[in-house]
């Protein structure tokens, strides 16, 4: 368990940050990462003993939010939980934890604005600049229709048999035969389906999707081996990648530069808050590690 400047910390939000951290790890690299499990923790413990860092500068420089700052807030907040059928018994049970929240929420407010000053907004020139550094986050990705067959690997048909007969068919295809009559007689998916619809391109490591998008429109494919099957598929038509323009989303450019402008303000206030900050580690025995 964490103690910050005396502060323990509980235990279940260093667990969910755990979490967090692994998952966005692995989502990245697309496998596990048990291995890594120590330095996801340390990461976790970070991270958390961060944010009560800052947390406690703020109560320290605002420690008293004027009630006609809360007052409005607190309204916001019942009027949207009566919309979702919340009771008022029920609303007036959490109402010190919901005014401790928004009190919560406008100190942090109240931070930012003073690491940020005159400075708490974003240009136009570094909206742009994030644009361009997250360009990749705003493409949409290329997509193929294709009409496709697919024949089964089982126990009464070997892999050799099943890739021999592709083989002919897709001569058959090459020599002009029309591909969609060759893969209603052919195919043995169960429901028949041959047109694909648009298959977006999400996975190039997937084997399907990578021959799918070497190939250009008209073109059959070589036999694919993927999950079980073998697979022959007809590219019909190709749409290329297309970068979202910078005006479409605007608003949400602007949003998220400044919310990472403040991030940063914070996480720099952490790092100086640490130097003097007391983080102890203390274990199940009662046992201290500065």
């Amino acid at each position: 368990m964490l103690r910050v400047n005396g502060e323990l910390v509980d235990q279940e939000l260093v667990e969910e940050t755990f979490h967090r951290v692994k998952t966005a790890e692995e989502q990245k690299v697309q496998v596990s990462c048990c291995e890594r499990d120590p330095e996801f923790y340390e990461q976790a413990e970070q991270e958390v003993a961060d944010s009560i860092l800052i947390a406690q500068e703020a109560e320290k420089r605002f420690e008293t939010i004027p009630e006609d700052e809360i007052t409005p807030k607190l309204k916001e907040m019942i009027d949207a939980y009566r919309e979702h059928g919340a009771s008022w018994d029920m609303l007036e049970a959490q109402r010190d934890m919901m005014r401790h929240e928004i009190a919560a929420s406008l100190r942090m407010d109240k931070l930012i604005g003073d690491l940020l000053g005159d400075d708490n907004g974003v240009s136009e020139e570094e909206v742009r600049a994030f644009y361009e550094e997250n360009q990749k986050e705003y493409r949409t990705p290329a997509e193929a229709r294709s009409l496709h067959l697919m024949k089964t690997l089982n126990e009464t048909t070997t892999a050799d048999v099943v890739f021999a007969k592709l083989c002919e068919v897709r001569e058959e295809a090459l020599e002009g035969g029309n591909f969609e009559e060759i893969a209603k007689r052919e195919t043995e998916k169960s429901t028949g389906e041959l047109d694909l619809g648009w298959i977006p391109l999400d996975r190039p490591t997937n084997p399907f999707e990578a021959t799918l998008f070497s190939m250009r429109e008209g073109e059959v494919s070589p036999v694919i081996v993927y999950e079980h099957a073998m697979h022959l598929v007809k590219v019909m038509e190709v749409k290329p990648e297309e970068v979202v323009p910078f005006e479409d989303v605007r608003e949400e450019l602007e949003n998220r530069a400044l919310a990472r402008k403040r991030r940063e303000a914070l996480q720099a206030l952490a790092v100086r808050l640490r130097e003097s900050a007391v983080i102890e580690k203390i274990d199940m025995t009662g046992e201290e590690d500065a």
